[in-house]
């Protein structure tokens, strides 16, 4: 018996499932989910959506760390920025600031790139390589984005093949 073959859509993550912020709410809201998601699920991104609800781009960890990094120079340096010492210094003032600016102004926009749900996981491995990203949107025959695929959704299919590999 021929086991089915895998595709996209078997290994992908639904957009439904993926949690998901407008790019209008603030980065404290984004840090918040993201870490709740971190918790529960193990998501280090989020989904950013345009007003039209279609993906504008992606809020990673690294994103926020450089909104905070914008205060570092302003606050004496990384080291500087979390002393507290000193009451009434700008850091405060601009972390205020930073952490209620739209994630608009933090993501990392939405690439040109996806993948079909219908198509061999390769392919996604394919872009995720030549493409140098990490999380590639799935789309439907309608050309509707339906979920993500990232790198490490791909290892049942890597696990596989190497225990379907002739020996």
């Amino acid at each position: 018996m021929q086991e089915k073959v895998e595709t996209i859509k078997d290994l992908m993550i639904s957009l439904a499932d993926y949690p998901t912020l407008r790019q209008d709410q603030t980065l404290e809201e984004a840090v918040n989910l993201m870490d709740r998601m971190a918790k529960d699920k193990g998501y280090r991104w989020i989904v950013v959506l345009d007003d039209n609800g279609n993906i504008a781009g992606f809020l990673t960890l690294r994103n926020v760390m450089e909104a905070i990094s914008t205060l570092a120079p302003k606050a004496g340096g990384w080291m500087g920025a979390f002393i507290y010492n000193r009451p009434g210094t700008f850091y405060w003032e601009g972390v205020q600031s930073v952490k209620n600016t739209p994630v608009r102004k933090w993501i990392q926009p939405m690439v040109d790139v996806f993948v079909q749900e219908d198509s061999f996981p390769a392919s996604a491995a394919e872009i995720i390589l030549k493409r140098r990203v990490t999380i590639v949107p799935v789309v439907n025959d309608k050309m509707k984005v339906v979920g993500i695929v990232r790198p490490v959704d791909l290892l049942p299919f890597f696990k596989n093949l190497f225990d379907h590999a002739p020996s």
